[in-house]
């Protein structure tokens, strides 16, 4: 593929995307109270018929951590797995202002920091992956980033993230002992990635990449410290399942970031439920639920953008 084409093609694409992304990015922060109930409406309607077909609230407290190294060991894992986002969200929004000023931007890490942890608490709050993004574009005092040039930096960084997530599964597969399966999907992804390669950097992947084996191993972890997996299953059943729970739900345009993924681990590791409600409820916790109480230092000033389009 001509890359000059696909480039053009995609920098067309961001342009025509604009107005949906400046409307999206206002319809969120209208709606924001309303989401938070919903959301959590939504993630207790779950977890409640859950338990009731499995004995109710008081399973939960069979419940007991059984291994309190692996939960350290899950935790610390947890600056790792935000540090590489940061990271990804670093080099892509600097490159994409080379881009506008054919020059090396320089961009502090606390304001990285400030945007990265702002968009978790409006992914939170949001019922779509785009709130994230609305909530780094809004948090950002760059005003190059607003709109489009933001707006694409990030579409780059999650499309790179759902790609080498499905390639993890090709492996997930092979692993569960499904080659024609595997074999099918790598041929897919393969002609998918002729096609990416043109706007994924190996540095870019390799973050990704990271970022996906962070996460599996903190969910391994988490379910091994609450005794619903041996540390000798992880690789014949704990990432395979882990690899489709991801995939599958990760599809669904906007239930992804309410905890689904997690509440839908149950019908995966269904052995020993309350100890799977409780180490994805961690997981979610650590890796949701405390970003986004950080984000909350600037969520309040995020929301007040004056006539300027920056933050107050």
């Amino acid at each position: 593929m001509n890359k000059a084409f696909a480039r053009t093609m995609y920098v067309s694409l961001g342009h025509t995307l604009h107005p949906w992304y400046e409307k999206a990015s206002a319809w969120v922060v209208e709606n924001r109270r309303n989401l938070s109930w919903l959301t959590t409406a939504f993630a207790l309607i779950a977890m409640m018929w859950l338990l009731s077909s499995r004995g109710g609230w008081m399973t939960l407290l069979q419940a007991t951590i059984e291994n309190k190294l692996f939960l350290l060991l899950a935790i610390l894992l947890w600056p790792i797995n935000l540090g590489m986002e940061a990271w990804k969200w670093h080099r892509l929004s600097s490159n994409v202002l080379v881009e506008l000023d054919a020059k090396t931007p320089y961009r502090s890490w606390i304001d990285i920091w400030k945007e990265v942890l702002v968009g978790q608490t409006w992914a939170l709050l949001g019922p779509f992956r785009l709130a994230d993004g609305a909530g780094r574009i809004s948090a950002t005092s760059d005003s190059r980033l607003k709109g489009a040039a933001g707006a694409k930096a990030f579409a780059i960084g999650a499309a790179c993230q759902g790609w080498i997530t499905w390639w993890w599964a090709v492996l997930a597969l092979a692993i569960a002992g499904k080659p024609l399966a595997a074999v099918i999907l790598g041929l897919g992804m393969t002609m998918i990635s002729m096609w990416a390669s043109t706007f994924f950097s190996l540095f870019l992947g390799l973050l990704c990449g990271g970022r996906y084996i962070t996460f599996a191993c903190q969910y391994l972890l988490m379910l091994s410290a609450w005794g619903v997996l041996s540390p000798t299953d992880w690789m014949t059943e704990g990432f395979p399942k882990i690899a489709a729970l991801w995939c599958a739900v990760g599809s669904i345009p906007w239930p992804a970031e309410l905890g689904v993924r997690e509440a839908a681990a149950a019908w995966m590791f269904d052995g020993n439920l309350p100890g799977v409600i409780a180490a994805t409820f961690a997981l979610w916790i650590l890796n949701r639920a405390g970003p986004a109480a950080l984000g909350l230092i600037w969520v309040g000033r995020a929301w007040q953008v004056n006539k300027n389009g920056r933050i107050d």
